[in-house]
């Protein structure tokens, strides 16, 4: 079968386009822009791929898997339906296709779903199983971000973001997980969901959708307690368990969350070094550049407390913290956690990337950062080693590259 991506450089989607390779389809996409690491990947497998969303690039195809950032307007996704093609959404055809016969093991929560996801297939390998999964993310060591697997298992992150244009409800509705782990709900993503209460009411209807044999894990700490009552008060058919983790920081409550899922799936019994060689995902407190006078430490957190935990744990280890966050989400740029970063940002060397006018306003004790200001993050430094703390679910508009380049040449002095 000949397979079309639309916006295959996405971690979900180019993913997907491997995994549909590997099956033996005939496997093509096209996205705006392609970068390595994706594009890398994709070449690797012999995935041709095409820039531009344009009719000129239209392929012959079986069907066209349309992924959520391509909209009506889009002039291939328009020539495409004018000309009366098969479409399918990424998470539609990943079920038909691997998932309706396998056992699925759905991680969700705002925070850790990339951490934990990785866990759980670690876990699972060192516990002799081989799973198929699916990261979005790039796990560090030798694990890569997908496998078909060789067992019934499948684990994967069950994303509360939209589907694609024309299925604007949760990723995770597609999934029909017989496992399915809560670690934390908080508000987010406001150009889908009006409030915190939209968002607890998806995962209502995916409780309500599991049967009697499926079982859920729920960090009752990471929710609001409004909602725990509810959940306690309704009637699943699924089991649930509730699970009490207080005063713990990411990395513990990540570890006890995976061990959770791990017992639930497997009657074999746990070794205290289960995760003593898990290294770990790429952008999570990833240091990604060191030299006698500055680390740099890369962190996806695009969430307040995310970026506050992360903030903490740098603080923790190192007395000269410097942040820079990027303003990269939907969420963050609409403004609603402005009061929360706010607190964050005002006790600490802040810069801001893609702030708004009003938020660089808000934030009076930071700095709109740029590429002609670079210098002002090397200076009065307040030890013989600086940390550059940048949280982001974005690139920093090339801005760490060029923070690199700039350590770099005033080293090489």
């Amino acid at each position: 079968m000949k397979v079309f991506f639309l916006g295959i450089s996405g971690t979900l989607m180019g993913n997907l386009a491997l995994m549909a390779k590997e099956l033996g389809h005939d496997v093509m996409g096209v996205d705006s822009k392609i970068y390595p690491p994706m594009s890398d990947q994709l070449k690797n497998a012999n995935i041709d791929c095409l820039e531009g969303f344009t009719k000129e690039n239209f392929r012959e195809a079986d069907v066209y898997i349309i992924g959520n950032v391509i909209s009506r307007g889009n002039e291939l996704l328009e020539f495409i339906l004018e000309s009366q093609k098969k479409i399918q959404s990424g998470p539609a055809w990943l079920y038909e296709n691997i998932l309706i016969n396998r056992e699925v093991i759905a991680i969700s929560g705002t925070h850790g779903k990339t951490t934990v996801t990785s866990m759980v297939v670690h876990g699972l390998k060192e516990l002799g199983i081989e799973p198929g999964y699916l990261i979005a993310g790039v796990p560090e060591g030798k694990m890569s971000s997908y496998s078909l697997g060789s067992e019934d298992f499948f684990v994967i992150e069950a994303d509360e973001y939209d589907t694609c244009y024309f299925d604007k409800n949760p990723k995770f509705f597609h999934y029909n997980p017989k496992y399915l782990l809560i670690n934390n709900l908080e508000f987010d993503h406001a150009d889908i969901f009006d409030d915190i209460e939209n968002i607890e009411d998806k995962f209502l209807e995916l409780l309500q959708k599991m049967d009697s044999k499926s079982k859920a894990i729920i960090n009752k700490d990471g929710i609001r307690d409004k909602f725990y009552q509810h959940l306690l008060s309704s009637n699943f058919n699924c089991s649930t368990k509730f699970l009490d983790i207080r005063n713990k920081d990411f990395t513990e409550t990540n570890k006890i969350l995976a061990e959770s899922v791990l017992e639930a799936v497997s009657d074999k019994k746990l070794s205290d070094d289960l995760f003593q060689n898990f290294q770990g995902v790429r952008r999570r407190f990833e240091k990604v550049f060191v030299n006698k006078h500055y680390t740099i430490i890369d962190d996806f957190g695009h969430h307040p407390t995310a970026i506050e935990q992360v903030v903490l744990k740098a603080e923790k280890d190192f007395n000269d913290v410097v942040l820079i966050i990027e303003f990269g989400s939907n969420t963050m740029k609409s403004g609603l956690h402005d009061q929360k970063l706010k607190k964050i940002f005002s006790k600490r060397n802040t810069f801001l990337i893609n702030a708004s006018i009003q938020q660089t306003n808000l934030f009076t004790n930071s700095v709109a950062l740029s590429k002609s200001n670079l210098s002002d993050v090397l200076d009065k430094r307040e030890s013989d080693h600086r940390v550059i703390l940048m949280c982001s679910n974005k690139k920093f508009m090339g801005i760490q590259d060029e923070l690199i380049s700039l350590i770099s040449s005033q080293s090489a002095r």
